[in-house]
């Protein structure tokens, strides 16, 4: 499932998240990450999902809660590991700047640079 919610947020109010890679994917292993140890860490981005069939998925799931009369404050990337290890990220971003819901991307920074 790369759409899922939307979730509350302090932050983003209601939240539609992205799940952008697969589980564990990070550049990390921390002890306190609550998806669990990363069994072997990346820091090269690589292509995990086609950035059309990302953006297919969210615009449906979005079409779908509003038209259930909900709401999406936000779409976030936040995945089950580093989102920015997805080589496709900036493609799938602005694919979905057309939906005109403003996008987060949460990261451990670690790829910043």
């Amino acid at each position: 499932m790369i759409a899922f919610g939307p979730v509350p947020s302090r932050r983003l109010g209601q939240s539609l998240g992205i799940n952008n890679v697969p589980l564990k994917t990070c550049s990390y292993s921390c002890v306190y990450c609550q998806v669990g140890r990363t069994p072997r860490t990346a820091t090269e981005p690589s292509a995990f999902h086609d950035p059309g069939e990302l953006v297919s998925e969210v615009a449906s799931r979005v079409r779908e809660v509003l038209g259930r009369g909900g709401r999406v404050d936000f779409l976030t990337f936040v995945p089950d590991g580093e989102p920015s290890l997805d080589a496709h990220l900036g493609e799938a971003i602005e694919g979905l700047r057309p939906l005109g819901i403003p996008i987060a991307v949460i990261s451990n920074g670690s790829l910043a640079w």
